[in-house]
């Protein structure tokens, strides 16, 4: 494992601090291990919002225009392969399909120790899945994750602080869209980790090292700084 400050596709590298940092999943029981509690998210996914794959990711009239905007405000100009709806009908399908596009580098672990903190962004892709490894209070003081309101009408260098901050228990997944200004917020003391995954349907346009997920080891572009 080795450590990477994260780049969401289509947008600018966010501010974070040394203490921050990105392990990209390489050794056989992270990797097994994260990919069973991803699937656990998708099947929950599945079974009690199915509308989350209907409405983002099935490839359906007017997906385009249901899509994140990228960092230059505009929303993806290829869509996935219309037969797609059919042979992947669920988040699941996708997945083990390899019909899905991720950020890049990720999935993968966030390590926060003290003054760690990671910048507002946005994820510009169709869902972000955030479990956090370590408890509040227990394991790390501080921190949690910042939302502003607003969606696409918020930028990516918000005024004022998040409108609502959250650090649930470990092992509680946080769902959002990519249009979501969000942060990780500074880590006072202790270790913060959690896992992170943003990912959309994938297309003909989908960069050929996103496509991969937990199923290959991610790869990352020369211009992904160190954390």
């Amino acid at each position: 494992l080795f450590g990477r400050a994260r780049v969401g596709r289509g947008s600018r590298r966010p501010s974070a601090a040394s203490s921050q940092q990105r392990c990209l999943l390489t050794t056989g029981d992270s990797v097994e291990t994260c990919e069973e509690v991803l699937l656990r998210v998708l099947d929950l996914c599945d079974e009690a919002m199915p509308s989350l794959h209907e409405t983002l990711f099935a490839p359906r009239e007017g997906w385009q225009e249901r899509q994140p905007r990228n960092a230059q405000g505009s929303q993806p100009e290829v869509p996935p392969p219309p037969d797609l709806a059919e042979r992947c009908p669920s988040l699941r399908d996708l997945y083990m399909a390899a019909e899905l596009e991720w950020s890049e580098g990720e999935p993968a672990i966030n390590v926060y120790t003290s003054d760690g903190y990671f910048g507002a962004h946005k994820d510009h892709l169709a869902l972000t899945v955030l479990i956090p490894l370590t408890a509040p209070s227990t394991d790390f003081e501080g921190g949690g994750t910042g939302f502003w309101a607003g969606n696409s009408a918020v930028g990516e260098d918000p005024r004022g602080p998040p409108d609502l901050v959250l650090a649930p228990a470990a092992g509680t997944a946080l769902l959002f869209g990519g249009d979501v200004t969000h942060a990780g917020l500074p880590v006072a003391g202790g270790l913060r980790s959690v896992f992170v995954a943003s990912f959309s349907t994938r297309t003909p346009a989908s960069p050929p090292d996103r496509v991969h997920g937990l199923q290959m080891a991610p790869s990352v572009s020369p211009q992904f700084g160190g954390g």
